[in-house]
């Protein structure tokens, strides 16, 4: 408690240990502005001396984050011997990142902070958080900086799946994904080793079309762009197919195409359905599903049976319509499926 010199109280606190500080570190309040018994706002420093008595302190100038300007990008959840559980970050935002107090959780309550003090990464740059150092070598990272060696034999990954949570200093949810062990493309035998990687960074990360088993030589591309890694960069049309023609051949180039889409209500239900040249349908991207005015969509080139679509041209056809307006917008293109001869 403060006093002045009239007793009268000028501010007074309770702390916790839970709120942040530890052994060495001091416990910083974030926000002068913000009341001084809540406890989200104290953390513990991120001074690269621990503590910051006679300066301002370390958390002062931290931002407020967007949820998914810095996202889970890739999973390693079932390594074989020569490897270790890893999980790879991508910062997805057009700003710089702080990862000074951001925290790496589980549903089964497994924590992992990504870092003690400020540790920035720029836009477009990736970290790393490895349970064992044998992935060190695995994959060449020793002069890799952007990554975090627990020195454990596991992360805590469920191998059939699990909600995984990123959390800021703030405690807010920045990233999160409940990932499953049936996101791995199944015309690949076998998964061990293999990581699971985002198509798209910038799309939903619990949409099960998002992942894909990662096809590098290397059977994961930590610190890396995805080996999967697609993109439609035509924002403007009403609907825009890229790559095209594609080649869902699994050898890591143009495996899969976005198709973005531009309709001139703000809400509407979509169907999109794909049909062969003699006009069969043979996939539902998306079926009755509510969409806002744009969006993208991702293609793997299978059937509605999990086949692969032979070579030829398809007609994608999506129909969106408002039942409160009775607007109804249809829009066609066409997309190829190719592959090596």
């Amino acid at each position: 408690m403060i006093y002045d010199f009239r007793n009268g109280i000028i501010d007074s606190l309770i702390y916790n240990s839970d709120w942040g500080g530890k052994n060495g570190y001091s416990l910083e309040r974030i926000s002068f502005s913000e009341p001084t018994n809540d406890s989200t706002n104290w953390v513990t420093s991120l001074s690269d001396e621990r503590s910051t008595p006679g300066k301002e302190n370390s958390t002062s100038a931290i931002p407020g984050y967007e949820r998914d300007q810095f996202v889970i990008n890739e999973i390693m959840f079932d390594p074989d011997i020569d490897n270790s559980e890893f999980i790879e970050f991508y910062n997805n935002g057009e700003t710089e990142v702080n990862l000074g107090g951001w925290k790496f959780e589980d549903e089964n309550g497994n924590i992992n902070v990504l870092s003690d003090t400020s540790f920035i990464i720029q836009p477009d740059e990736y970290f790393i958080l490895i349970a064992d150092s044998l992935t060190i070598g695995k994959y060449n990272l020793q002069q890799f900086a952007n990554k975090l060696i627990v020195g454990v034999s596991s992360l805590g990954f469920v191998n059939t799946g699990e909600l995984i949570l990123l959390k800021d200093i703030k405690q807010n949810i920045i990233d999160s994904v409940w990932f499953s062990d049936k996101w791995h493309n199944k015309n690949i035998l076998t998964t061990k080793n293999k990581s699971l990687e985002r198509i798209n960074p910038g799309l939903n990360g619990n949409d099960q079309f998002n992942w894909s088993t990662s096809v590098s030589p290397d059977e994961a591309t930590p610190g890396k762009q995805n080996s999967i890694f697609t993109d439609n960069s035509n924002k403007e049309a009403k609907i825009s197919v890229s790559p095209n023609p594609f080649s869902p051949d699994n050898d890591g180039l143009e495996d899969f195409t976005l198709i973005n889409y531009n309709i001139t209500q703000r809400l509407a239900q979509t169907r999109v359905k794909i049909f062969d040249s003699k006009g069969r349908l043979v996939r539902t991207l998306i079926n009755n599903q509510s969409s806002a005015s744009s969006g993208s969509i991702v293609f793997d080139g299978l059937d509605d049976d999990g086949r692969a679509l032979r070579i030829g041209i398809y007609i994608i056809f999506m129909e969106a319509s408002n039942d409160n307006s009775g607007v109804v917008e249809t829009l066609k293109t066409i997309v190829v499926v190719a592959r090596k001869l």
